[in-house]
């Protein structure tokens, strides 16, 4: 992505808007995700599901950030650390599969 930042500043207030949709704020994360975002963040992004109104939002960015802090790709690995801090300040979204979950797949071919 061309010019992270400034794609985290227009996506973010899409993000954290509750009056958007469900998609419109869930596909804002997942670029801002894609933007190689720094810890501080991250942190910002787990800490917005303190007062997250959606379960679909809140349940799409906990589990999207447990499942990178969780990876073990070594392409992962500076995210995961962030991730993993990050999720200290999450609420935790364990709602069943009615609602978003995030998951990634992981394989090392040797």
């Amino acid at each position: 992505i061309k010019l992270p930042h400034k794609v985290r500043n227009c996506l973010y207030p899409v993000f954290k808007n509750p009056e958007r949709s469900v998609e419109e704020r869930i596909a804002a994360f997942i670029v801002m995700m894609d933007s190689e975002p720094q810890a501080s963040f991250l942190e910002l992004l787990a800490q917005s599901t303190q007062r997250e109104t959606s379960n679909q939002v809140g349940g799409f960015v906990y589990t999207h950030m447990k499942s990178l802090a969780e990876s073990r790709m070594p392409v992962d690995r500076e995210i995961s650390k962030a991730c993993q801090k990050a999720l200290r300040l999450c609420k935790p979204f364990d709602l069943g599969i009615q609602y978003s979950h995030s998951r990634k797949l992981q394989a090392i071919d040797d």
